[in-house]
């Protein structure tokens, strides 16, 4: 499953573990050109034994030198396996950065409430943010166990009252319900805090996604850094559009506090994706 984070994707495909680093390849094609510090001369003397015998290569981090001995056969199936893994990568970073993950980040539990709050977004932004919600939910959520959405309210709206399993029928309902909710730019400065100790109430779920829009008002910081420090899950903050440093770095704070990530989008990323998937539809 791609569904996995970079890190653990580059613990199974990295050059390393698939012994295809500089150093690796090296010590397999050839061996380090000695260097013997001569007493008499006070000073490191490289072996010339070699000299002329090998081609050789200088590895530009450390400036050392490798008489290569291997013959062409072992040298091409290197290039064959590098070809390949160069390929992997760029399929990783295409998927990475495509689509709904361009604007919410790689989802990568089976259960999840991810905490809706809009702030005080005008009517158009409220849209787009349901946009490209939707498409998280085609796309992501989809292939997930179970799932919930909250939206940070005067009066908490709870789409279900626990995380429920995830079937074709339940996102489509998700999304309905989605589009059903009013645009009612928040209120109540306390509504973000209750609905995530709403969402970390609920024991069937592995994480939660908060996604916020905008920034963040200033007094409450530390109270919701209080409240959800206990927290049993991560809390993965999903900022859009922050353009104070001030939110961003207490966003980072509780994503760390709670061992979540952090991810920042911007408006322009998901105009791009939801404009790429109308075209791809209509091809």
């Amino acid at each position: 499953s791609p569904l996995i984070s970079s890190s653990q994707w580059l613990q199974r495909h990295g050059l390393k573990r698939n012994k295809l680093s500089l150093s690796q390849i090296l010590s397999q094609i050839g061996f380090q050109h000695r260097e013997d510090y001569v007493s008499t001369l006070r000073k490191f003397v490289a072996s010339r034994y070699a000299d002329g015998l090998f081609p050789q290569y200088l590895r530009v981090q450390d400036g050392r030198v490798y008489n290569l001995t291997a013959k062409k056969e072992p040298i091409l199936h290197f290039v064959d396996c590098l070809t390949g893994a160069i390929e992997l990568y760029k399929q990783r970073m295409e998927w990475v950065t495509s689509e709904s993950r361009q604007i919410f980040g790689v989802i990568l539990e089976s259960c999840i409430t991810i905490v809706l709050d809009f702030g005080t977004v005008c009517r158009t932004e409220f849209d787009l943010c349901r946009d490209g919600l939707s498409m998280v939910l085609s796309q992501q959520v989809a292939q997930l166990a179970k799932f919930n959405l909250i939206r940070t309210a005067q009066d908490l709206v709870k789409w279900q009252q626990k995380a429920v399993p995830v079937s074709e029928h339940s996102v489509e309902s998700a999304v309905k319900w989605l589009w059903k909710l009013d645009h009612m730019p928040a209120i109540s400065h306390t509504s973000f805090t209750e609905a995530l100790l709403e969402a970390i109430s609920d024991e069937t779920v592995e994480a939660v996604y908060y996604f916020t829009v905008g920034d963040f008002p200033k007094d409450m910081k530390q109270l919701l850094l209080q409240k959800v420090s206990n927290s049993p899950y991560p809390i993965h903050t999903v900022s859009f559009n922050a353009k104070e440093e001030e939110t961003i770095i207490f966003l980072k704070e509780m994503s760390q506090l709670t061992s979540g990530r952090y991810g920042k989008y911007y408006y322009y990323y998901m105009i791009s994706v939801l404009l790429k998937d109308c075209t791809d539809r209509n091809m």
